[in-house]
């Protein structure tokens, strides 16, 4: 039987994960260069790129493969190698394809759904716990790609909480 508080954390993490944190990154995105999506305090941090490209590839890990059952295409180490090779734009684009992907698998639970287990994280855990991981991890990096792009362009973009989505490029 279907729960409120069940329908509530599903709308939740839909919102967070589909709305506030897109909106969020793009914003990011959008205010720093090729070149400064890349840059990095020192080789012991990431850069914007690499945070973006990490939150996408455990979005894409978590929902797809662990929830959605597909196959697991993820290279993590990749995500926190990458030294360039991108562009902003080839960034943004593949976070909104990841994006897409998280909202089709969202699409398909119900709050219902959310007991569901699986063991494809290498131990049982039902489809609620991991959108809870999910949507901590990434408030968690996308904290640092909003720090990251404030140090790097200070007053180039306000409090992205309480801010409307940036216009469309």
């Amino acid at each position: 039987m279907e729960s409120p508080l069940d329908a509530e954390l599903l709308h939740i993490v839909r919102s967070r994960l589909l709305d506030d944190y897109p909106r969020q990154v793009s914003a990011c995105l959008q205010a720093l260069g090729d070149e400064e999506i890349w840059w990095r305090p020192n080789e012991q941090s990431n850069a914007v790129g690499n945070l973006v490209l990490h939150v996408a590839g455990s979005n894409r890990h978590y929902l797809e493969h662990v929830i959605g059952g597909g196959a697991d295409v993820r290279n993590r180490e990749a995500e926190f190698a990458a030294r360039g090779g991108r562009s902003r734009l080839q960034i943004e684009d593949l976070y909104e394809d990841v994006t897409g992907i998280v909202g089709r698998v969202l699409d398909t639970l119900t709050p219902a759904r959310l007991i569901e287990t699986t063991e494809r994280t290498g131990r049982t855990s039902s489809f609620a716990r991991i959108l809870l991981h999910v949507t901590h991890h990434n408030s968690v990096h996308i904290g640092q790609i909003v720090w990251i792009t404030k140090m790097v362009r200070p007053r180039v973009i306000a409090d992205l909480a309480r801010t409307p989505p940036p216009p469309a490029r």
